[in-house]
């Protein structure tokens, strides 16, 4: 027959108690079924506790390959980047000579070759997520088969302390054929009980790491999304450096005089600017309302204009979704309570979630804005959403900065979703992650600081993301 047995066991150690309730199935011969059967199943536990999960040979040869192939992938990666590193010093020196049709066409030439590296290293590093992945998924999966022995364990060790529970001391005494057959019998109940113990402590562990790792699972997707995102940005920006050169050469035909008249015409020149700042405007920010904000907030702060057009640029053209880009796919289309609030409560950071919602909800207050109708970035595939404006500042990472931007723009109320108010944030920010040095790597610094929050972040996406705008930055420069 089948019987549910609710057990109160008390842990030995901390004394606390947990109430199990454990499904045994069995016939009712006698006692002596209950001891073979008692019998079995510490038979159980041992083959449990000895030969549970562990690594098996097929599982650890996996990993070994893995290590092998990203080992690989490390050292592809890291030669791209030397190699990257070799034209940044060929674009630093043929950017200090005169301007010349022959040195434009180098400065393309070596752009190209940069670009087509990145595009190269972006794969690679997805390649290299697809690993981190997969690892991440198989370790979940162990974590989750551990869980489950464990249960069966604790099921097997429960369902034993049942049966010696159901006589009393004096009739095992009687019943075993000699004394050390008790005392054996007393020791089996004291170290299933401490078996109980430590598996209980187990499961509890397994869980919460288990609920960390798919934490962490979602920052690999979220860092491979990204990842894939910039490679489509690159290839854009990669078709862009060669139509440029191809422009170069038909509008000049190879005659300097021609290529200096056209450098002329260049400068101001708010088509060329609306190229270079293809996202913003598709993301509502046009290119005469992006360079005034831009110029006013760089004036206050001491950080260049080209600069903060280009981080305000890539930060807004990185938005991704169905292999297609699209400016603005996350920008402005998410829901307060939705994209921010509830995923913050889902991942398990109530604080969170509750600090956000009452920054947010502060900030359209003061504004008179309806909350339910403002609009925020939607959630994507990964994290949470809830970033604001232009410059994509959280609820409360807006509220440490708008008394500054205050300050600065004269406004008692700044709204990160006006232009201006957006741009100056930023521009803080910038300013101080170290952007107003205005030295190459005080700006890729700052721009590691607004992405990651840390100046010195080493991933994929940092390393992209820095050296990208101030590549854009270059290239605004010379329209401004």
């Amino acid at each position: 027959m089948s019987k549910i047995i609710q057990i109160k066991y008390i842990h030995p150690h901390t004394r606390t108690s947990d109430a199990l309730r454990v499904d045994l199935t069995f016939r009712s011969f006698g006692v002596g079924v209950y001891r073979v059967l008692a019998r079995l199943s510490f038979l159980f536990l041992i083959s449990l506790f000895f030969f549970g999960v562990t690594g098996t040979p097929l599982a650890l040869a996996q990993e070994a390959e893995d290590n092998g192939q990203k080992a690989e992938i490390e050292q592809k990666i890291q030669q791209l980047e030397e190699e990257a590193k070799t034209l940044d010093i060929q674009l630093q020196k043929i950017s200090s000579e005169s301007r010349s049709l022959a040195s434009e066409t180098k400065v393309l030439d070596t752009e190209v070759k940069k670009r087509e590296l990145e595009v190269r290293r972006l794969s690679l590093a997805v390649s290299r997520a697809d690993i981190d992945i997969g690892r991440k998924n198989s370790g979940i999966s162990s974590t989750i088969k551990r869980i489950d022995k464990n249960q069966e364990a604790l099921s097997a060790s429960l369902f034993l302390l049942h049966l010696y529970d159901q006589e009393s001391m004096m009739v095992t005494l009687f019943k075993n054929k000699s004394l050390s057959e008790f005392f054996t019998t007393v020791n089996n109940v004291q170290r299933t009980e401490a078996n109980i113990d430590d598996k209980l402590n187990e499961l509890k562990e397994d869980k919460k790491n288990l609920e960390d790792d798919k934490i962490e699972l979602e920052d690999f997707k979220g860092e491979q999304e990204n990842l894939r995102a910039l490679q489509e940005v690159e290839r854009r920006f990669l078709a862009q450096k060669k139509k440029e050169k191809d422009d170069l050469l038909r509008l000049t035909r190879g005659k300097e005089g021609t290529f200096q008249q056209l450098l002329s015409s260049k400068k101001k020149d708010i088509t060329n600017l609306r190229n270079q700042l293809f996202y913003l405007g598709k993301a509502g920010v046009s290119a005469e309302n992006a360079v005034q904000a831009a110029e006013f907030a760089a004036k206050k702060t001491g950080i260049r204009v080209a600069f903060l057009l280009a981080l305000l640029e890539v930060e807004t053209g990185k938005q991704f979704e169905d292999g297609i880009i699209t400016a603005g796919t996350n920008v402005g289309t998410g829901n307060w309570k939705k994209d921010l609030y509830d995923c913050y409560v889902k991942l398990g950071k109530t604080k969170t979630a509750e600090s956000q919602k009452a920054a947010f909800f502060s900030i359209v207050t003061s504004l008179g804005l309806d909350p339910d109708k403002t609009p925020v970035s939607r959630k994507p595939n990964y994290g949470c959403g809830g970033a604001m404006g232009a410059a994509q500042f959280l609820p409360t990472t807006w509220l440490s900065y708008a008394p500054r931007v205050s300050e600065l723009t004269g406004k008692a109320h700044p709204s990160p979703w006006n232009t201006a108010d957006a741009f100056m944030a930023a521009a803080v920010l910038l300013a101080d992650a170290g952007a107003d040095s205005k030295t190459t790597e005080g700006e890729m610094r700052a721009a590691r600081v607004y992405i990651s929050g840390k100046p010195d972040c080493s991933k994929s996406i940092c390393k992209w993301y820095s050296s990208q705008i101030i590549a854009l930055a270059k290239d605004i420069d010379k329209v401004l």
